[in-house]
């Protein structure tokens, strides 16, 4: 399961809340839905795409131990995002585990 505590967060001027955080335990892919918890409540959120920060090149995946920048859709209005934790569901059936050498 992958985790990102978010350390920033803005407007996208594309549309969406772009996100900056360090990605622990396993992969987030562009276009996977992820959980989103702030102040004890939780929301189901999608991965839109990549931002080009954090020396960040791939544009479809985030992997472990990496800072990364992503832009997120369907983040509700009035939410305090800094400090809130991104993360993939357990046994969700879009992740594939990672091969990575």
């Amino acid at each position: 399961m992958g985790e990102m505590r978010i350390e920033d967060a803005w407007p996208d001027p594309l549309g969406g809340v772009a996100v900056t955080g360090r990605l622990r335990g396993g992969p987030i892919r562009r276009g996977e839905t992820l959980r989103l918890t702030e102040n004890g409540r939780s929301f189901p959120v999608t991965v839109v795409r990549f931002l080009r920060l954090c020396g960040r090149q791939d544009p479809e995946i985030a992997h472990p131990e990496e800072n990364t920048a992503l832009v997120l859709r369907s983040v509700p209005e009035g939410l305090s995002l800094i400090g809130g934790l991104l993360f993939t569901e357990p046994g969700d059936p879009n992740v594939v585990p990672e091969q990575r050498p």
